[in-house]
């Protein structure tokens, strides 16, 4: 508990470390989320203008990940000053996260949708719609919610209710058993450079152990809290009419961007001297 103690202590003073690249990818997230901006104003986006800042949000996310990977290099390096900008390198290294994470999901997503399927859920959903468009003139006299729920066969709706929630158990089991995995990798790409380390299994599930799941659990939980309860500070800043959105996208974001990839990098650290 001392070791995560210290390390959240410094992962939460990294991000004000440097004021300047803290603004910088403040900057950077405000663009990429600037119709939200807009909105905050009272300015309506059109449907092009959403469009055209649909595009400029992927090519930021791709560059943010990028640097992502620079900061948790940096982390398991010991290094604790920001990374700097190399505007070619973080776009490159966005791409390969960009892979890895969908490398890492796609199996569970297949397997959730395969359950789904299998529990009857998707055709539950398919009869519901099946049936109200063969009765749009008897629900059109409906008045309520609930009154089109019961007015639909309670065997489709039960159908659905069970499947939604097998699928979803299932679903929340693969996705963290994944994402740990993913977090470790991102960790061996970062470190070593090498896509292929990205997706050593063996040696991921061997730095999993040096680290002790319990740590690497109980990490996640203290980094849920505190980014718990700084949004719950967000959301009051957020409040603020015209000012506030800006602060949430400039301030925010960023410090928790650093906050999360210098506290896995400094994490991944536990592993030194097991990896192979």
């Amino acid at each position: 508990m001392g070791y995560l103690t210290d390390l959240f202590k410094e992962a939460l003073v990294y991000p004000l470390s440097n004021i300047v690249t803290l603004i910088i990818l403040g900057v950077l997230l405000t663009i990429s989320k600037f119709p939200n901006v807009l909105s905050s104003f009272g300015v309506d986006v059109d449907f092009q203008l959403i469009i055209i800042f649909a595009l400029i949000s992927f090519v930021v996310s791709l560059f943010m990940d990028g640097y992502s990977l620079a900061v948790i290099k940096d982390a398991v390096d010991f290094n604790v000053s920001m990374p700097a900008f190399d505007i070619m390198k973080n776009f490159i290294d966005g791409v390969k996260v960009w892979v890895l994470k969908i490398l890492y999901y796609i199996i569970p997503t297949i397997i959730t949708i395969f359950v789904a399927l299998l529990t009857g859920g998707v055709d539950a959903i398919l009869n519901i719609f099946r049936f109200i468009g063969e009765n749009q003139e008897l629900l059109s006299n409906l008045n309520t919610p609930a009154e089109l729920i019961n007015a639909i066969p309670q065997e489709y709706i039960a159908t659905f209710l069970t499947s939604l929630f097998i699928t979803a158990i299932v679903a929340i089991i693969l996705y963290i058993i994944f994402g740990l995995l993913y977090n470790i990798g991102l960790c061996r790409l970062a470190k070593y450079d090498s896509f292929n380390e990205g997706i050593n299994f063996k040696a991921i599930i061997n730095d999993i152990k040096a680290i002790g799941l319990g740590t690497y659990i109980l990490w996640y939980i203290i980094l849920f809290l505190i980014i718990f309860a700084i949004s719950i500070v967000m959301g009051l800043i957020a409040a603020i009419p015209y000012i506030g959105i800006i602060l949430l996208n400039l301030l925010f974001a960023p410090f928790i961007f650093l906050l999360v990839n210098r506290s896995l990098g400094l994490l991944y650290t536990k592993a030194e001297g097991y990896n192979g």
